[in-house]
């Protein structure tokens, strides 16, 4: 398994995706406020503009139904049971693993859904993130997305995903786009993690998982 410490990771995920039959679970990409990423610089549009074909898969009903009226296709399914009848070369799962009932349900189902030697990309946050440990330092809750169900970091999710048949070739470790925006340079709430992420790529705030189906 290889770490790799990033600042992109659109640029990172461009090449496990291009013109490949892909699908997107999680296309909606719903936030507590209610916007729908999709909508504006999200990873599906991302993978629309990549990809041979691409099939979005989400629980949010509302959600789809806007997506398809803008012309995407996807449909509503519960990745955990869910059955499409079809396999892709690559699925791509953006910020899902940690809202799960059942995270192991869901990679069993992952296989399914895969060619052979298909790729599985998973993004999720890292539990040892940084602004995690600055928070607790300095007396303060942990800031979790209210529908989170567990946390991961690279040896956890790694142990997870060997236990359903994948093997993971690479870990990319990042912060979220924001912080790298040069307006935001003056922000020491984003220099310090990114600094001290820098000396200790382990401390950066997420992580993309590329791993393969073994044979």
């Amino acid at each position: 398994m290889e770490l790799i410490k990033i600042t992109d990771k659109f640029k990172a995920l461009e090449p496990f995706v291009r013109d490949k039959r892909v699908l997107d679970i999680g296309c909606v990409d719903a936030r507590p406020d209610g916007n729908k990423k999709f909508a504006k610089t999200g990873l599906h549009i991302f993978l629309k503009e990549r990809t041979a074909e691409l099939l979005g898969v989400d629980i949010d009903e509302n959600g789809a139904s806007q997506m398809r009226e803008e012309g995407y296709n996807v449909v509503v399914a519960d990745a955990e049971n869910m059955n499409l009848g079809m396999q892709f070369e690559c699925i791509v799962a953006g910020e899902i693993i940690e809202h799960l009932s059942n995270p192991g349900l869901f990679l069993e189902n992952m296989k399914r859904h895969l060619v052979k030697d298909g790729c599985l990309i998973l993004t999720t946050p890292n539990a040892f993130g940084v602004r995690n440990v600055l928070r607790i330092l300095q007396g303060h809750e942990l800031k979790i997305h209210e529908e989170h169900t567990c946390w991961f970091d690279p040896k956890t999710i790694t142990q997870l995903l060997r236990r359903y048949s994948f093997e993971v070739e690479k870990i990319f470790l990042y912060h979220r786009r924001k912080m790298y925006l040069l307006k935001y340079f003056h922000k020491l709430k984003y220099q310090i993690p990114k600094f001290l992420s820098f000396v200790r790529p382990l401390f950066s705030g997420s992580m993309m998982v590329i791993a393969k189906l073994k044979n």
